[in-house]
């Protein structure tokens, strides 16, 4: 490997086409920094150099980059490599492949890529029109590279002595968008198989011969979830799915059995590798017992089992702010995705720390009694967080961040989480698991350690909360979204507001105020008595929860789109009795009682999460950055 040192790491980023998001200040506005500056991996892999040195090979993804590091796992010594292609705001690699050629292979925001280790660059980079990412992919017994592509189930094959890529289309056909991602497998008859989620399960097969495309469970038999193919260790493809059980593939016909054979996969036979999937050993016999990406180190486990500690270091973007809340003494408290971190804001000191969480995402969050709880992605987990303690995270009255209990399946992506002014119990909302339709709404008492789950079929059908205001006399109000969850298909036209009776824990009224919008996004309780909401095509409502009648609409569509995130907090009202909003393009305020609007400033960068406002500063979070406005006197 060319030794690189840590000052080169910098200078190889500095040249990257995409470029951290830092923004010239504008007046009233201030950039904090970055407030978690980390990356995650996609992918993990150990490969030997053109000089025989054990390399980590991984791609990196902070907020609006990507990039790839190459790691001497003896001196540390690093490569951070450019990647052609477009800004990778939606995400990275979700499956990688290492092949017995010793290649490395990718796909991603409609790029496929080859990257040749022994002479540490890409060898091979192709922009594809469809297809966003490779969920499934695997090598054939003629070296050549098969994969399945999200959301089109596409299957494409790559010859690398040719350098041929081809695109045999949409092996299946859905109106939701379809995940190849349990497996890729192709039997000695030619036949290439692949199973398919989530809103229904499919194993679906390609021959490679004649081009005839099967699928293999009837439509009666389809239940919610995913397909999974793999090669069994006896040579034979396998797959199953819910409610349908495994069945032996071959020659394009599938056949029952009671026990599959094992997956030669995990038996060393193939090797791709995704975020839970690392290929982590050496010819020799060593191998990588720890990869901590976020803490720039790694331990290798010599063939002796002697281990070593090996840092490293890159250059991150950061990851995503998706939540803030006002936390004690002044400070702010906000939350980061991909990677998983909890931070915190120190304005007179103007110091930013932040944590590694070891566990999901906070998607959603709020303040009880001086500490943090969130609501969690994947499962819709209620967690609560003590800073001042390290992080052990489980289900025990010690562990930090605690996890009380999930919401699953009946929320999976929390968008709404609120403290119930009775100071016992937390409400949460959101959208459900992947493939389904309609969120639940939970509600966790503190005290007890008791949950209550309520299913969308006992609120509103097909609907999701993504936003709650809690009204003086205990009873809340719920905003709503028709979106699905990940992968799943709307099925109600139009949002609704609701009133969801505390005492007997059922909606008591319901009303699409705004006909035809699609989501009410957030809202807030004015010192009126009124509640004052923005939908997503930024019309302005306001909402009489006694008289239970919208008594004001508007649109603010001049002002941009509303900001915000998964939990789209992007109102707050504020002791001067006024109501501020935040907009991707600026910062307005409302005046409660005569609803007039006024834009107190152009924001100089994309705003993003928010929203608090301590000491006369609207803090929000723009990519990974912190950014505050301070409003006019």
């Amino acid at each position: 490997m060319r030794p690189i040192t840590a000052i080169s790491v910098v200078t190889v980023m500095m040249m990257m086409s995409v470029q951290p998001c830092f923004a010239q200040e504008a007046e009233g506005f201030t950039n904090h920094g970055i407030a978690a500056d980390v990356s995650r991996h996609h992918g993990v892999g150990t490969v030997l150099d053109a000089e025989g040195n054990r390399v980590m090979l991984a791609w990196l993804h902070s907020f609006g980059d990507i990039s790839k590091i190459a790691v001497n796992v003896d001196t540390g010594e690093t490569i951070q490599f450019d990647v052609e292609g477009p800004p990778a705001g939606c995400g990275g690699p979700f499956r990688s492949l290492r092949t017995s050629q010793n290649m490395w292979y990718s796909h991603f925001n409609g790029y496929f890529y080859e990257f040749d280790p022994e002479q540490m660059e890409f060898t091979y980079v192709e922009a594809l029109e469809r297809g966003r990412c490779a969920m499934s992919a695997m090598e054939d017994e003629d070296g050549r590279i098969w994969m399945a592509f999200f959301p089109t189930a596409e299957l494409v094959s790559f010859d690398p002595d040719t350098q041929e890529l081809v695109n045999y289309g949409a092996l299946n056909d859905e109106e939701w968008r379809q995940y190849p991602q349990r497996g890729l497998a192709m039997d000695e008859a030619g036949w290439v198989y692949t199973g398919i989620g989530n809103v229904e399960a499919q194993v679906v097969g390609y021959n490679t011969a004649d081009g005839e495309i099967r699928a293999f469970i009837p439509e009666d038999e389809r239940a919610h979830g995913s397909g999974r193919v793999h090669l069994g260790t006896d040579g034979n493809v396998y797959a199953t799915a819910p409610e349908w059980g495994w069945h032996m593939l071959s020659a394009g016909e599938a056949t029952p059995v009671e026990e599959p054979a094992a997956d030669v996969q995990h038996h060393g036979a193939r090797a791709s590798t995704s975020d839970g999937l690392p290929m982590l050993a050496f010819p020799d016999g060593s191998r990588l017992s720890r990869v901590a990406i976020e803490d720039r180190y790694l331990i290798v486990e010599d063939a002796d089992e002697t281990e070593r500690r090996v840092e490293f270091d890159y250059v991150s973007g950061g990851s995503l702010i998706v939540g803030l809340v006002p936390g004690p003494d002044g400070e702010v408290w906000g939350a980061t995705g991909r990677p998983n971190y909890l931070f915190r804001f120190d304005p007179e000191a103007d110091e930013m720390s932040s944590v590694g969480l070891r566990s999901a995402r906070w998607n959603a969050m709020t303040m009880h009694e001086d500490t943090p709880y969130g609501g969690l992605y994947t499962g819709g987990w209620l967690a609560s967080f003590d800073f001042d303690r390290p992080v052990d995270p489980g289900r025990e009255q010690d562990s930090n961040p605690r996890l009380h209990v999930d919401s699953r399946p009946d929320i999976n992506r929390p968008a709404a989480l609120i403290a119930h002014p009775d100071g016992r119990h937390m409400v949460m909302g959101g959208t459900p698991g992947y493939g389904l339709t309609g969120g639940g709404l939970m509600i966790y008492d503190l005290a007890t350690e008791e949950r209550t789950l309520l299913t969308h079929e006992e609120l509103l059908e097909y609907l999701s909360t993504c936003a709650l205001v809690a009204l003086p006399d205990g009873n809340l109000v719920g905003a709503t979204t028709v979106a699905a969850g990940t992968g799943g298909v709307v099925r109600a036209e139009e949002a609704e507001l609701y009133i969801f009776d505390w005492e007997n824990q059922e909606v008591i009224w319901r009303d699409a105020i705004l006909p035809g919008r699609r989501s009410l996004h957030d809202m807030v309780l004015a010192d009126d008595g009124l509640i004052y909401g923005i939908a997503v095509d930024s019309t302005l409502y306001v909402f009489d929860p006694e008289a239970r009648e919208l008594v004001h609409e508007e649109s603010l569509e001049d002002h941009g789109r509303p900001a915000g995130s998964q939990s789209p907090r992007t109102m707050v009202s504020a002791p001067d009795g006024n109501i501020y909003a935040l907009f991707r393009e600026g910062v307005i305020r409302i005046e409660p009682g005569t609803f007039e609007h006024t834009k107190l400033a152009d924001g100089p960068v994309g705003i993003g999460t928010g929203i608090v406002l301590l000491d006369g500063s609207l803090y929000f979070g723009s990519g990974a950055h912190l950014w505050s406005y301070e409003l006019p006197q």
